[in-house]
């Protein structure tokens, strides 16, 4: 006698799969679909509305100044083209942040972003990612040697750095030029460009931190994040890169920085090993 044959379960019916895309379409898009299918049920219109109220709340947490910087019509416009024409890669409540981060920086929405606000959107949804990010506690682990330039300086392991075109750690309602921000719409001319620097970080008390450095900091941070060079060494090629030529104050300048450095826990330790 053969053996039965496996049976897999059986494929969704068309007629399901046909009710499934209406009921979607319309979660994604209620106010293009008044004609309700009449398949679907009455309270769907419920659904769409808790669909919306939920990822709204979870975008205007994480975007608190982004959201300030529209009228609440444009806001809702936003999370309904959000909602209809992005393709989420994750269900997780969690990641509606990074899906709208992805859909606004990566797809083009109806309403027209100035690119000074999705640096903003991203320098607030940083945030985020620093406070959730999955790492041992923040713990100063400082070898025999805690001289920065003889010994091999260790990054904080909770820290990013970005780079931006305009200073959005400066737009916020307490800041005196919050008005010329806030007023985007009406100026005559586009906001000028202002690249700025900056690292975030997560202390040893889990509060996240953004410190403005210039260029020649951030390089020197970004040697030592591999914990393979000393602080001289990483000073040294610093000097190289720059063409600096007069090495003796541009090393005292590194020691000076180094030591900044590890007052704002961006250097957190130092190891011996190689």
């Amino acid at each position: 006698m053969e053996p039965h044959a496996h049976r897999t379960g059986a494929s969704p019916s068309p007629d399901f799969l046909t009710y499934q895309r209406q009921f979607t379409d319309y979660l994604r898009d209620p106010l293009q679909n008044e004609a309700m299918p009449p398949d679907l049920p009455p309270q769907i219109g419920i659904y769409a509305r808790l669909l919306f109220n939920k990822i709204e709340g979870s975008l205007n947490a994480c975007f608190p100044i982004f959201r300030q910087l529209l009228d609440q019509s444009d806001w809702h416009s936003l999370i309904r083209s959000f909602i209809k024409d992005h393709s989420c890669k994750s269900p997780l409540y969690r990641e509606i942040p990074d899906e709208f981060i992805a859909y606004l920086i990566n797809e083009q929405s109806t309403l027209s972003i100035p690119d000074f606000m999705k640096n903003l959107a991203h320098f607030e949804w940083m945030e985020l990612v620093l406070e959730i990010t999955e790492s041992d506690p923040v713990k100063a682990r400082f070898s025999g040697n805690d001289n920065l330039m003889t010994a091999i300086p260790v990054v904080n392991p909770v820290l990013h750095q970005l780079c931006y075109a305009y200073p959005v750690h400066k737009i916020s309602p307490s800041n005196t030029s919050w008005r010329g921000w806030k007023n985007w719409r009406k100026r005559l001319h586009r906001i000028k460009a202002e690249p700025v620097c900056l690292v975030g970080l997560r202390d040893k008390h889990y509060t996240v931190h953004f410190i403005e450095v210039s260029p020649a900091t951030a390089r020197l941070i970004e040697l030592l994040q591999d914990a393979i060079l000393t602080g001289e060494q990483a000073a040294l090629q610093l000097a190289i890169e720059m063409h600096v030529a007069d090495r003796e104050p541009f090393m005292n300048y590194c020691r000076n920085i180094l030591d900044s450095l590890k007052q704002e826990q961006i250097i957190v330790g130092t190891t011996e090993i190689r």
